[in-house]
């Protein structure tokens, strides 16, 4: 019997196809005779008879677009697997998506990962259940407890709980002039919640990003390092990327991650590492594999697809 998997997206013509992840993992489907499927995040509904319904595409190959597109409407049982590729933020749609997603796990389809621990797991959040393996952190949306931390640790990090990509991210000192503007602006005056994390340093190392299937690194890192004008590291705010093998501070914070992940069938996901440190766990849809992919000998599509077959 032909495998038939769904990948949920952002919209086709928004994705970067040289260098998407996603991209590749079809790419690799199609390579193996698996039946390619994608849909948007808005095409699944749910019947009168409580029948998870899927809109998609069959994909009969890529050639710089997803070409040669059938759409179909079929019951979600008709895949075999169904990957959660959507990209944040986790928005109300992103929260729906979820709900429904959870009604085709009754008719037991595989879905990765398990919905419920994406909309319970912030990828920003999930980190505070590893306290030995982060840097000191805070969650707040009050500027006094911000400005506190600021001034007991000199320099810090803010990020938004719901972002990607570096946006809304910004590094600041007690000194800073903007700091007042900044806080105010990033939390709303007071309304929308920041992690905030002390400055690590070894960030102009890089930013490594280590794919993990079934709670097992694959054997490259993807260091992205950041530009001269620039702290953030990521490659779409121009940072540079350096596929490097795992050291062995990597594999303990691994470890220490493999049954926590397993246990919520978190079983793709995507982890940042700073130093010594955990700084997120990304579980939407973590990216990197072109990057090594062409920088090493080691086929990262094709061993993720193997790994869910």
């Amino acid at each position: 019997m032909v495998m038939k998997y769904l990948f949920i997206i952002d919209a086709p013509e928004t994705l970067t196809f040289y260098k998407d992840s996603t991209v590749a993992l079809i790419k690799e489907c199609l390579n193996q005779g698996i039946e390619a499927h994608y849909a948007k995040i808005n095409s699944l509904s749910i019947n009168k008879n409580r029948n998870v319904i899927v809109d998609s595409y069959h994909i009969s190959s890529i050639d710089g677009l997803l070409t040669n597109k059938l759409k179909l409407k079929n019951k979600i049982q008709y895949f075999s697997k169904v990957f959660v590729r959507k990209d944040p933020p986790f928005d109300d749609s992103y929260l729906n998506l979820t709900f429904i997603l959870e009604h085709a796990q009754n008719v037991n389809v595989e879905i990765i990962n398990n919905p419920t621990s994406i909309r319970n797991h912030n990828e920003k959040l999930s980190i505070l259940n590893f306290k030995d393996l982060i840097p000191p952190t805070i969650v707040s949306s009050k500027a006094e407890e911000i400005n506190n931390f600021i001034n007991k640790e000199k320099k810090v990090v803010i990020k938004p709980l719901d972002g990607m990509a570096g946006n809304g991210i910004f590094m600041l000192t007690p000194n800073d002039k903007n700091l007042n503007a900044i806080l105010e602006t990033s939390t709303k005056n007071g309304i929308k919640m920041l992690m905030i994390q002390k400055y690590i340093p070894e960030i102009n190392k890089g930013d490594k990003r280590i794919i993990l299937i079934k709670g097992e690194a694959i054997p490259f890192a993807l260091a992205r390092i950041p530009s001269k004008n620039d702290i953030r590291a990521n490659l779409a705010k121009g940072g540079k990327g350096e596929a490097r093998k795992l050291t062995l501070g990597d594999k303990n914070i691994v470890k220490n991650l493999k049954v926590f992940l397993i246990k919520n069938e978190l079983n793709f996901v995507g982890i940042d590492i700073i130093g010594n440190y955990l700084t997120e766990i990304n579980i939407t849809s973590p990216t990197g594999i072109v990057e090594i992919e062409e920088q090493t000998n080691f086929k990262a599509a094709q061993y993720i697809i193997n790994a869910f077959k």
